[in-house]
C-alpha cells in the first residue's frame, strides 16, 4: 500500500530531491563524427534508465536497437581486421549507422559508393570473419541530437550530439527515473511499516471516513521513505538517523495503543461526534446527552425554517436500508421528524438528545447542516490482547 505521496516526502524533508541516486559519467570518447555530428561512447556506466545532461532529463530521447534489414548484403568475404567493406548497395546506409553482420555490430564511419568504412566489434561484440552475400541489418540510424542508447550487456552508453559539444565538459549522469525511485522507496517504506506494526491492527481501517490515511500513518511512512532515500546515498547521515528514530517512536506508540487512529472508537462515541457540514447562521448544536442504543449511523440535522430560538425549526434524518442519515439528508429525502429550536435538550434519536445555543440576537439560517456520528453503546469490543480494548466498526 502507498500510504504517502511525494508531497508528503517534501513536507518531511524539502530537499529530498537531492538524493536521487544519480551517478556521474566520465571518460567519454568520440566513437565517430561526420559533418558536425558525432556519436560519443562511455563505458562502465552501471544502471541507467535515464540519462541526464546538465540536469536535463533525456528520457524522451532514449532509443533502442532495432533489427531492420537494410536490403543490402556483403559483396565480398570479410576478414576480422577489414574495415572497408564492399556491399551490394551503399545508398541504404547513413553516417554513424549502427549495423550488424552476423553477430558482430559495427558503426559506419564513411560511405563511398558501394563501399562502407566501419569500426568493428561495437558494443561488446567480437570482430569475426563474414562470407559474401550475408544480410546486413541496421540496428539504429541517428536522427535527433540528444538521442542515446544504453546497452546493458556491454555496460555502454552511446550519445548523439554535435561535434562542438563534448560530454566530458558537461555534467552527464546516469540513473533511475526519479519518479520511479520515489515510488519504489514509498512502497518499501509501506511494507516496512506493515511488517513492524502489531499484526492485530487492521490495515484496512487505516483510512478515515473520507478515504484518507490517518496522518500518523502517512507521516511515519514518509519518515521511513526519506530516511531510506538519504541513507542510500549517505549511510552515516545524522539526518537519516533522526528521521528513522521518529518513525520508530511512532511505530512503538501505535503498537502500544497510545496513538488513536480514526477507526478506533472512543469511550464517549455513543454520545456522538458533532460535525458542521455547512453552517452560516450563529445558532449551533453545542452538546449531546444520553447514549446511542442503535448501531452505527451518521445522523443528519438541518435547519428547515430560519429564525431565532423559539422560531427556527430543525429536522432530523436517520438511516434507512440504503443510506445513512446524513446521506439521506444530502440526497434530499424527507426527514424523520422536525421540532422548534428552543435551546433546551431536545430529542434526536435512540436515547440521545441535542442542544442548540446562541445569544439573544442570534439566528439560525435555513439549510444549516450538521452530521452527528454515533457508534452504538453495545457495539462489539475487539480484544486486541494489548493492555487496552477498543470499540470498532467498519465505515
Amino acid at each position: 500500500m502507498a500510504y504517502c505521496t511525494n508531497r508528503d516526502l517534501k513536507d518531511i524533508y524539502p530537499s529530498i530531491d537531492e538524493f536521487d541516486t544519480k551517478t556521474a559519467i566520465y571518460g567519454w570518447t568520440t566513437l565517430n563524427s561526420h559533418s558536425g555530428s558525432a556519436v560519443y561512447q562511455a563505458n562502465n556506466v552501471g544502471l541507467c534508465t535515464v540519462l541526464f545532461v546538465n540536469g536535463k532529463d533525456l528520457s524522451a530521447f532514449k532509443v533502442t536497437e532495432g533489427n531492420t534489414d537494410s536490403t543490402a548484403n556483403t559483396a565480398e568475404a570479410i576478414d576480422i581486421s577489414e574495415t572497408a567493406i564492399d556491399v551490394s548497395d551503399g545508398s541504404v546506409f547513413s553516417y554513424c549507422d549502427i549495423i550488424q553482420i552476423g553477430s558482430e555490430k559495427m558503426i559506419v564511419s564513411n560511405i563511398s559508393s558501394n563501399t562502407i568504412t566501419v569500426k568493428r566489434g561495437l558494443l561488446g561484440t567480437t570482430p569475426s570473419t563474414h562470407n559474401s552475400g550475408i544480410d546486413i541489418y541496421i540496428r539504429h540510424s541517428w536522427s535527433n541530437y540528444g538521442e542515446w542508447l544504453h546497452d546493458t550487456d556491454a555496460d555502454t552508453i552511446l550519445y548523439f550530439d554535435t561535434t562542438s559539444f563534448s560530454p566530458n565538459d558537461a555534467l552527464t549522469e546516469s540513473g533511475d527515473d526519479w519518479s520511479s525511485i520515489r515510488t519504489r522507496y514509498i512502497d518499501n517504506a509501506g511494507k516496512y511499516l506493515d511488517s513492524r506494526l502489531d499484526g492485530r491492527l487492521p490495515r484496512e481501517q487505516f483510512k478515515d471516513q473520507d478515504g484518507n490515511y490517518d496522518y500518523i500513518i502517512v507521516r511515519t511512512t514518509a519518515l521511513l521513505a526519506c530516511s531510506f532515500l538519504i541513507r542510500a546515498s549517505q549511510p552515516t547521515s545524522e539526518i537519516s538517523d533522526a528521521l528513522f528514530e521518529e518513525s520508530e517512536k511512532n511505530i512503538l506508540s501505535l503498537n502500544e495503543g497510545s496513538t488513536k487512529l480514526s477507526w478506533q472508537v472512543t469511550g464517549d462515541s455513543a454520545k456522538g461526534v458533532i460535525r458542521e457540514v455547512s453552517v452560516s447562521g450563529s445558532i449551533r448544536i453545542v452538546d449531546t446527552r444520553g447514549e446511542y442504543h442503535d448501531i452505527y449511523d451518521r445522523i443528519g440535522v438541518k435547519i428547515t425554517t430560519a429564525g431565532a430560538l423559539g422560531t427556527a425549526v430543525y429536522s432530523v434524518w436517520r438511516k434507512d436500508a440504503d443510506n445513512l442519515g446524513a446521506e439521506r439528508m444530502n440526497n434530499g429525502e424527507s426527514s424523520d421528524y422536525s421540532d422548534i429550536v428552543n435551546g433546551q435538550y431536545q430529542a434526536l434519536a435512540s436515547g440521545v438528545d441535542i442542544r442548540f445555543a446562541g445569544d439573544t440576537a442570534d439566528t439560525a439560517t435555513i439549510n444549516d447542516k450538521w452530521e452527528i456520528e454515533f457508534f452504538g453503546k453495545n457495539e462489539s469490543v475487539l480484544d486486541t490482547g494489548m493492555p487496552y480494548s477498543i470499540r470498532m466498526s467498519r465505515r
